[in-house]
């Protein structure tokens, strides 16, 4: 199985769309589409997804899309200034607010409390904090969300990779969330290999991504 850093992973995801044209947003929403494609939907109907304000959280707003489209009891948090959001996530995030869907931002320590409720009460809390471009230790309110997720949460699905581990060794930057289950994009990613103490069961699944993509990038001298 091919395994890549998180440089690579960023350098073929630029590739695809600066080179051959597929937009971010379609790679997003086809991860979203296999994030729920990896859900008991007849186990789980009520979900909370905590998001940060890069990729990883527009992965996560899209999930939570196409929960609410499903019936499902959806509750979405966010962490981050959302003057900061990256373009595909500040898409999805404008489609959530149009489709009148609560979107809750984690400002204070009341605010994770209310959050504390939200995992306690609902059956699969999804992790869309921090992608692969982690590199720093995880600080200040980041910290108290994840130490919220691990001691609340009834079951964890982490998208691409447990927020707070480093992609490329798996070292846990401070915390990390300890997901049940991890769904990976396109490719395994080393960090995952390395350290398997936070990603329960780990499944890597394709978005689109050309093979011209992958070999352009991993075969570069």
């Amino acid at each position: 199985m091919i395994s890549v850093t998180g440089n690579q992973m960023k350098a073929i995801d630029n590739y695809c769309i600066e080179k051959l044209g597929i937009p971010g947003i379609v790679l997003m929403e086809n991860a979203a589409l296999k994030v729920v494609k990896n859900i008991d939907l007849d186990k789980f109907n009520s979900f909370t997804i905590v998001c940060g304000v890069g990729n990883n959280g527009g992965d996560g707003l899209a999930v939570a899309r196409h929960l609410h489209i499903l019936d499902k009891e959806v509750k979405v948090f966010i962490v981050g200034n959302i003057n900061k959001g990256s373009l595909d996530f500040n898409t999805n995030y404008n489609i959530l607010k149009n489709m009148g869907l609560e979107l809750i931002h984690i400002d204070s320590q009341e605010s994770i409390e209310t959050l504390n409720s939200s995992l306690k009460s609902t059956d699969m809390t999804i992790d869309a904090l921090f992608g692969t471009g982690l590199s720093r230790n995880v600080e200040g309110l980041h910290k108290d969300v994840i130490l919220s997720i691990n001691e609340n949460s009834n079951y964890i699905l982490s998208i691409d990779i447990p927020s707070g581990m480093n992609s490329d060794t798996g070292e846990i930057l401070g915390v990390a969330v300890k997901a049940d289950i991890t769904v990976t994009m396109q490719l395994m990613k080393k960090g995952l290999i390395s350290n398997s103490s936070c990603t329960g069961n780990v499944i890597v699944e394709p978005i689109g991504m050309p093979k011209v993509a992958i070999d352009t990038v991993l075969n570069a001298k």
